[in-house]
């Protein structure tokens, strides 16, 4: 069952063409990357995916609500909100649920007892389990990563990558992960698009498409993460 439909979704910016004829579904329970190098395209994507900014041409529809989780913790958060009032934003304007909150913030591996402290109190990988947390009380059916793991270190990485996986089906959500790292999304997600100057270039299940890359872009990717793989060996 399609849960989102991108059709033929173009953008510009003055004399910049963000998005060109940008087009594509996604299934319930999908695990989705979309991938290029920065300037390609992907967030000005999930802004629209969130209705942040309207394509100037093509249709984006939607079953069920979508969330964002930002790429960096530390700009994401309000400093001077506490983490109740944090997530209160995410039921705005609906009644504040305290126990539902409670539940929502062990389900991302924190105690209740930090609801009344402040974003400078935490770690990078806990603010952004605040974070997940504020989207997941939304209720919604999708949730976009736009680079939510690009600012933290290897370790912390893995941590909410695995938190993730277990959210999934705690939750029943379907994932688009946007990113730049191949690697990464090599290991989390089934299926791929390859934006390369704010065009598709190439997209399908990832295992096909990273065995058999048609796109000398998508070929330079996969080279970028040997080849830095190696260097770290």
């Amino acid at each position: 069952m399609s849960i989102l439909r991108v059709q033929g979704v173009s953008k510009s910016f003055k004399d910049f063409r963000a998005l060109q004829d940008v087009s594509f579904s996604l299934e319930e329970g999908d695990n989705l990357a979309i991938i290029g190098e920065s300037g390609s395209g992907k967030t000005t994507l999930a802004k629209m995916l969130m209705g942040l900014i309207e394509p100037d041409t093509g249709s984006i529809m939607t079953q069920g609500r979508l969330q964002m989780v930002f790429q960096d913790p530390y700009n994401s958060l309000d400093p001077l909100w506490s983490v109740q009032e944090i997530l209160k934003e995410a039921l705005w304007p609906g009644p504040v649920d305290q126990l539902r909150m409670e539940k929502i913030l062990e389900a991302v591996g924190l105690s209740p007892e930090v609801l009344s402290r402040f974003p400078h109190e935490f770690s990078g990988g806990e603010r952004q389990r605040i974070a997940i947390a504020r989207s997941l009380l939304a209720s919604p059916k999708v949730l976009i990563l736009d680079e939510a793991v690009s600012a933290l270190d290897t370790l912390v990485q893995k941590q909410i990558m695995n938190l993730l996986r277990k959210l999934k089906q705690d939750f029943n959500l379907t994932y688009i992960f946007i990113s730049h790292n191949l690697r990464l999304v090599r290991q989390f997600s089934d299926k791929i698009i390859v934006i390369y100057e704010g065009k598709i270039v190439e997209q399908g299940e990832i295992k096909a498409v990273l065995h058999s890359p048609l796109h000398p872009y998508t070929r330079e990717l996969m080279q970028a993460a040997f080849y830095s793989k190696m260097g770290k060996e």
